[in-house]
């Protein structure tokens, strides 16, 4: 498993192997279908962002689970019932997309947040048991990985073969159908929705009338809102969320003050209880395996002790929490709430807005899975993992595209912490 950086979009696009709540963290993660927590009340948790479970991906399609953890947090937090979204039904439509517009000789997994937002916009929310029933079963969506071998083969030697086949939509679904493995009720939703060659979509004559498929407009969300007046819980919809959350890029070589600045941005968000999605380079030889304090982290010691670079690229997960160092509290640890309510702990949150203060780590909830000795998570956190700030910040050498790097290969650099989408006004 490996990661490049690729580009889409004029963006770059993700792909690599492998988000503070309105109730307390869902850490009992395995397989199965996601819990269906109930929510308690809204002022009594500040550290945790509500989550549901960690999913596994197969491919490299990150930026996809990213979209659906934000999403999924959103919906969460607006309705108090776990909505397992289907990452697979948008990757279906997302090698559609690549084969009929751009004849593509090999389908690219990577992507990034606006093409996860047209996708959305364009193709709605699809429930995971009513599009690949067996990816309710397990973390991990094994048909993703048979579908995309499935659909490569076409596109060398199959109906896909030739530049010209693949303008033809119909024959596209079809093939997409079969690598797939799609039943006929489901092959019959899409049809319903968006015409037998998919032509249609829900900006241009589409419908999900009658399918199981739901509008970004009619997907319930809840999300706050930072104005001059302070937070407001806004409830709304997803594709009005779409719109309003916004990318911020990292001061990556900017000053220490200006990524203070930053970083504020982001602990307010998630003080707020906000997924926020992050965008980040991966060099796995910075993964912390053994050590029981940094296990599961990602940290320039480690990388130092490896001597090299390790496999590299880019990825894309979402915001759980943070650990920070303050002048009149100390250390404030990642996983231990605080009730804004409480005098004592309000002064704490304040502490830890200060420019003086020093974020230690922030604490990802990942696609990675929750059971994997390979991909250690942090300590009482299976699936989450923790990201050093002085490993965020770099430099670090880089060299995703190749496959050994050693020092003497590996000459470009990168600062890890590439950006956040955050809700509006923070």
């Amino acid at each position: 498993m490996f990661c490049r950086r690729l580009f889409w979009s004029s963006l770059r696009a993700l792909s690599i192997w492998s988000t503070l709540a309105l109730a307390p963290l869902l850490s009992g993660c395995g397989e199965g279908t996601p819990a269906e927590p109930t929510v308690s009340d809204e002022d009594s948790e500040i550290t945790d962002v509500l989550h549901t479970e960690v999913e596994r991906q197969a491919i490299g399609n990150c930026w996809l689970y990213a979209h659906a953890s934000w999403i999924e947090s959103m919906n969460l937090a607006a309705t108090g019932t776990a909505f397992d979204v289907s990452q697979t039904y948008w990757t279906y439509w997302h090698w559609y997309d690549q084969i009929v517009k751009y004849q593509v000789d090999e389908i690219e997994t990577g992507g990034f947040w606006d093409v996860a937002n047209e996708i959305v916009l364009d193709r709605g929310v699809m429930p995971e048991s009513k599009f690949v029933k067996q990816d309710t079963k397990g973390e991990m969506s094994t048909q993703q990985a048979t579908a995309l071998a499935s659909i490569n083969k076409e596109l060398k030697e199959g109906t896909l073969k030739t530049r010209e086949a693949r303008k033809d939509r119909l024959a596209v679904r079809r093939a997409l159908d079969k690598a797939f493995g799609l039943p006929s009720s489901v092959r019959g939703q899409l049809t319903k929705a968006f015409g037998q060659d998919g032509s249609k979509t829900l900006r241009n004559g589409g419908s999900t009338a009658g399918t199981s498929i739901i509008a970004p407009s009619a997907f319930k969300v809840r999300y706050t809102v930072n104005t001059a007046q302070g937070p407001q819980v806004k409830n709304t919809t997803l594709d009005v969320a779409i719109q309003e959350w916004r990318v911020a890029s990292y001061p990556s070589w900017g000053s220490e003050s200006a990524r203070r600045s930053f970083q504020i941005r982001v602990q307010k968000a998630l003080h707020d209880r906000q997924p926020v999605i992050i965008t980040w380079d991966v060099d796995f030889n910075a993964m912390e395996g053994t050590d029981p304090v940094l296990r599961g982290s990602f940290n320039l010691t480690t990388l130092k002790k490896a001597g090299r670079p390790g496999r590299q690229g880019g990825h894309m997960t979402v915001l759980e929490d943070y650990e920070v160092q303050t002048s009149a509290f100390g250390l404030l640890k990642a996983g231990v709430t605080l009730d804004p309510s409480n005098p004592d702990d309000k002064k704490k949150l304040e502490a830890a807005l200060e420019p003086s203060s020093t974020v230690r780590f922030f604490r990802i909830k990942n696609s990675w899975g929750a059971v994997r000795d390979d991909r250690a998570s942090a300590p009482g956190f299976p699936g989450y993992h923790d990201l050093y700030m002085d490993y965020m910040n770099g430099p670090i050498a880089w060299c995703p595209d190749t496959p050994s790097p050693t020092n003497e290969t590996c000459t470009g650099q990168t600062v890890p912490f590439d950006s956040v989408v955050l809700p509006p006004g923070y």
